[in-house]
Parts: structure tokens; sequence; C-alpha cells
């Protein structure tokens, strides 16, 4: 059973340049609200080589790496998914070994408090040394990033993960399923409101919204404005637990053309804010900027008032 899922950080989960590779937010979000096989919450943390390994070790030398450490992790924004860092992120100076030492796996562990052996953790990297090592030696369970030039790995894209990690940690648990299908989904584009069992086990019916851009002429501001339109379809996932398919990607013509009418209806009518004239009751929605820079038109309210 794997209560515990470690990850490298660099060429993992970041680039060469400390920026996340896509859809690693949305998967670290998922996977930590994953549970076990026996229904306990699944323990994530870092384990990376970083830090001169030497001797002496000192106090002092272990502070200032993992100082250097920590605002490297700030930087990436993927701090809050590791917090409390005392416990949940562990170096190569804290056991003056590197990674695949059997060693600083059982310090991360140790620091972490979990009550695991290394046969109940999943290592995810891209080093394929490592991977060997901690699969052949150290008896861990292990999911291989894709890195530069390689041709051997078991994904290539963070959207992917959690449905990989999802299967191996607790197979059939129905939670779990629904936050894997959710991150993949959002990598589409796409908001997961339900998903239920379909005809067949390796596949699930969904609902959700598509954030999909229209244009109306006439409104330079409303020039690729996404709107929120409803979609459902069928995941079909693959032995491992990985999506295989999605259906559909896209939002019909006629659903494109639907939403199009409507949102010239509510600029025509002064419902949106700062487009057009003013209703007499007010606007009803505004566009706003999401966090990848796209603009949406959101409700604000149900009725005018």
């Amino acid at each position: 059973m794997i209560r515990v899922v470690m990850f490298d950080l660099g060429m993992t989960l970041i680039d060469e340049h400390h920026r996340p590779f896509p859809h690693v937010e949305d998967a670290l979000t998922a996977i930590s609200g994953f549970k076990t096989a026996d229904g306990k919450k699944l323990l994530s943390c870092l384990v990376s080589n970083f830090g001169l390994v030497s001797e002496p070790v000192t106090d002092a030398k272990v502070k200032a790496s993992f100082d250097q450490f920590l605002t490297i992790l700030d930087g990436t924004g993927l701090r809050p998914f590791f917090e409390p860092v005392d416990k949940r992120v562990t170096l190569s100076i804290h056991g003056n070994v590197e990674k695949p030492n059997r060693k600083i796996f059982e310090e991360a562990l140790r620091r972490l408090g979990a009550q695991a052996s290394l046969d109940q953790c999943l290592f995810v990297t891209e080093e394929a040394d490592h991977i060997k090592a901690a699969r052949d030696t150290l008896g861990m369970t292990t999911l291989q990033f894709r890195s530069a030039g390689s041709s051997d790995f078991d994904f290539d894209d963070w959207a992917e993960a959690p449905a990989l990690i999802a299967n191996l940690v607790a197979p059939g648990q129905a939670a779990n399923t629904h936050a894997a299908i959710k991150a993949h989904l959002a990598a589409k584009g796409i908001d997961l409101l339900t998903s239920e069992p379909a005809e067949s086990p390796d596949a699930m019916h969904f609902t959700g919204q598509m954030w999909s851009p229209v244009t109306v002429p006439g409104y330079d501001g409303l020039k690729d404005v996404r709107v929120a339109i409803p979609v459902e379809g069928k995941v079909t996932r693959g032995r491992r637990g990985e999506v295989r398919s999605v259906a559909p990607t896209q939002p019909s013509s006629e659903q494109i053309a639907e939403a199009t009418s409507f949102v010239r209806s509510l600029a025509a009518h002064g419902q949106i804010a700062g487009q057009g004239g003013k209703g007499p009751m007010g606007p009803t929605h505004q566009i706003e900027t999401d966090e990848k820079g796209n603009r949406r038109l959101v409700r604000k309210r149900f009725s005018a008032v």
C-alpha cells in the first residue's frame, strides 16, 4: 500500500529556469487530496540533491543550504504544496548523502513523521538511474517523468500524473479518481462538475463547463472573451489508470453560436460592466482576467439591481 509520495524538484516539477512545468500546480492540487487504500491522507514531500555533501556537516551548513533551497522554492510558487517545509522538504545535506542512497529517503520519512517503509513509498523523478535504484534496490514504487532526450518514461505531461498516481495508491477509489480526472480535464480547459461510472469499468461519464473564446462584432471589449459553455462526455482510462481519451474536447459550433448570441444580448442591454451602455438595472456580468491571462465573462448576480 502506498502511503507516501516523494517528488524530486529540479527537472521534475520545475525546469532549468525554476519554472513549474505545465499543469504541475493542478496535479499537486489533486494529489494533495488523495487518500490511501485504508482511507488515510496520502502524505507527500520533496527530496532533493541540494547542498554540498561533505564532512563535517554542521548545523550552520545545513541551515545555509536549506535557506538557499527555500529561496528557490519560493520563486517557483510551489512552496504552499510542501508546508511545513521543516517536515516536508529533505535535502541531501540533511542526510549527508545523495539520492538514490537509502539514507536520504529514510531521512525524508523521519522528517515527515511517517510510519511507513520504503516499499510503501512512491518516488517521482526524471532521473533514470535514480528510478532504477529506488525500484530495484530499495523496493520503492516509481514513476519517471520524461527528461530531455529520454525515450523511457511513464509520463511526459503533468496532467497525466494524478491518474497514474491515483491508480497506484488506491485503484478504484472514487474520490481520488474524480480529483485525478478533474486535473486532467483542467488541462483541456474543462472545469469538471460531476463524474460517474460508465457502462465499462475503464470509463466515466462527466459533466462540466469549458471556457471557450467568443467574439461579438461591434464591441471592442468583447473580442476573444471566454464564456463558460456546458459540456458532457466520457473519459476512457487504460490499465494503469491513465486517461486514454476524452470526448468531447470542444463545444459544438451550435453551442459557440448560442454563447455568442447570449453575450451580444447581455452587451446590448447594458448587463456587462464597462461594455456598451448602462441598463436601467445595472450590470449582471463583468469581465475578469484569470491567472493565465484569459479574459472571462463572469456572472456577478442573477438579476440586475
